[in-house]
């Protein structure tokens, strides 16, 4: 059977051959026209597939459809207290005791357990979340940093799985904001973030706080006044905002894009610390970095240009998003931290999110109440940022930063101050009611009058912003004093090149004092403006000195140095050191 299988096969392949030579050669070359024609009419207009690297940074418009900045809602709180084996046998007043200032690290959180409960002015709704019970169904713990320092806290809510979610969120960020004078601008710069292109925003929502203590002894709920309740970027962020649920999410706490190799490692690795690793970034959905570790290999590898990492890894109308919208608004700082970086499943693109807007649009209110923080020339425009590793490179790029200035052209034309003036007169139909009383009113930083004088001139911050951005890029770039060491009976000063992007020359001018001050009488050594960067001075009698440098290009456009000098005030530009009786020179801080 199987020979008579094998001799009907090659018949037939046998007669198709003989076949084959039989047509004439021309006929195999002549389509049917009919059929081309056919095809050509049936043919239909079709968008081109989009490569997963190109895709652009999309929000779900639909989510703040509802979104009404001008509504108010209601949080009922009653603190229960929990258990130790769930880590949350704490009293509110331990929770509110909790501390996370810069310079303590990460502290690890207080908890404790509430029964959360949404409702109207007059008390919970039903048939919403805890309503009719008595059970704890989510934890609360103090947020932040420098505002766990204040009396007024911030707050997380963690609801449990049986609560069910708010609005879609499970996770619940109350910010109390106690460091801005107006109370809105966490609104107002969330709100002004969905009309950007190529980035997404934060949903956001005025709540006014009850709170009853229960740890207290307390029967009755106490209001707590106004406070913003702003979505968390988190995995469930990611699927609300039609973004990729398993992708890459990680939120800066202390990111200058430098590679951090003691501290940023493979989770795999037997010196991965989860810690230290979270001092830099903190993972937001998943523990496997190694696409992060690629990227930041790539931004410090100097020998492969900076068109190339920025085509691989970044999208450019996200990027220039992100740093045009946080320029124009004064969001200052937002260049080691308060932003986070995405990247979908299957991509290795890395995009921008904004986080924390409280501290926009200040530059009026600095004038209005003598304030010096924020002042530091190099704090506005573009070289704000030049200390992070990533826009260091890529604004060396004429190209880029050609970008840049068309992005800021376009935000400027749609974020004008009389948008600003309007949004701001709709939040205080909310925010009035509770700044003009307690507990917001005592805990104000201003007074009412300057609160008002603020809430005028708040507009015109974004024009202030945007000559600001122009100005920058006339002017040098800032740039690092070095440590003062002795040679002999020398001292040797040396500090970093003030980039220029006009590539004009630059000459730097140092100056020594005994006084942060720099006043005529206490300045020891005031040098002639030079092209290096570095000089000495003579060798000084023991005591503490002040120095610092002054960079200026050819078109008589000055800068000063990132370095910063705390005493009773921050101090900019400048660094000091101490020459001890024996002549030694110790570098201080």
């Amino acid at each position: 059977m199987r020979t008579k299988r094998l001799l009907l096969i090659a018949g037939v392949l046998a007669v198709g051959l003989l076949l084959t030579g039989c047509v004439p050669q021309t006929q195999t070359e002549t389509a049917d026209p009919s059929a081309a024609a056919s095809t050509a009419a049936r043919t239909v207009a079709k968008v081109p597939v989009e490569d997963i690297a190109d895709l652009s940074l999309t929000d779900d418009a639909a989510l703040y459809k509802d979104q009404d900045p001008a509504s108010l809602a209601h949080f009922y709180i009653t603190v229960k207290g929990g258990t130790a084996a769930s880590g949350t046998n704490h009293t509110f007043a331990e929770v509110n005791s909790y501390k996370n200032l810069q310079s303590m690290g990460n502290v690890p959180k207080i908890r404790t357990e509430i029964l959360f409960q949404p409702g109207d002015a007059y008390g919970p709704l039903p048939g919403d979340i805890g309503y009719g019970t008595q059970t704890a169904n989510a934890t609360l713990n103090v947020r932040g940093r420098s505002s766990t320092n204040s009396p007024q806290k911030s707050y997380r809510i963690d609801l449990y799985d049986t609560a069910g979610l708010w609005r879609g969120q499970r996770a619940l960020a109350l910010n109390k904001h106690p460091y801005d004078t107006t109370r809105l601008r966490n609104m107002l710069f969330f709100t002004l973030l969905q009309r950007v292109p190529g980035i997404t925003s934060l949903r956001t929502q005025f709540v006014q706080v009850f709170i009853k203590d229960e740890t207290a002894g307390e029967t009755a709920f106490s209001d707590y006044g106004l406070f913003t309740q702003v979505e968390l970027p988190n995995g469930r962020y990611l699927r609300n905002h039609s973004l990729s649920r398993d992708g890459n999410l990680y939120k800066a706490n202390m990111c200058e894009f430098f590679r951090y190799e003691d501290q940023l490692r493979l989770a795999t690795d037997p010196l991965y610390d989860a810690e230290a690793f979270n001092l830099v970034l903190e993972p937001k959905t998943t523990e496997d970095h190694t696409k992060l570790l690629a990227m930041l290999d790539a931004v410090n590898d100097y020998t492969v240009p900076i068109e190339k990492t920025m085509d691989t890894y970044f999208n450019l109308d996200n990027v220039t998003s992100f740093l045009a919208y946080n320029i124009l608004m004064g969001n200052t700082d937002t260049n080691s931290q308060n932003y986070l970086l995405y990247s979908p499943v299957n991509s290795d693109v890395w995009y921008f999110i904004c986080w924390d807007g409280d501290g926009c649009l200040t530059s009026s209110e600095h004038d209005i109440l003598g304030k010096t923080y924020g002042a530091s020339d190099w704090q506005t425009g573009v070289s704000n940022y030049w200390g992070m590793v990533l826009f260091n490179r890529m604004l060396r790029v004429e190209a880029y930063r050609n970008a840049l200035a068309d992005k800021m052209e376009r935000l400027h034309d749609l974020i004008t101050p009389e948008v600003i003036r309007a949004e701001i007169a709709r939040y205080r139909t909310v925010v009035d009611a509770f700044t003009r009383r307690m507990p917001d009113l005592v805990n104000l930083t201003c007074t009412v009058e300057q609160q008002e004088l603020i809430y005028q001139r708040m507009p015109n911050d974004v024009e202030t912003a945007y000559q600001s951005f122009l100005l920058s890029l006339q002017k040098p770039m800032p740039f690092f004093l070095g440590n003062v060491t002795r040679e002999d009976d020398t001292l040797d000063l040396v500090w970093g090149d003030a980039y220029n992007f006009s590539s004009e020359m630059v000459s730097y001018t140092t100056q020594i004092a005994t006084d942060w001050s720099f006043a005529g009488d206490a300045l020891v050594y005031d040098g002639e403006p030079q092209l290096f960067i570095g000089t000495t001075a003579p060798m000084l009698p023991p005591g503490t000195y002040y120095w610092r440098v002054t960079a200026e290009n050819e078109s008589g456009y000055t800068q000063i140095p990132f370095d910063t000098v705390s005493t009773d005030a921050e101090h900019y530009g400048m660094r000091r050191f101490t020459i001890t009786d024996s002549g030694e020179v110790l570098n201080l801080p």
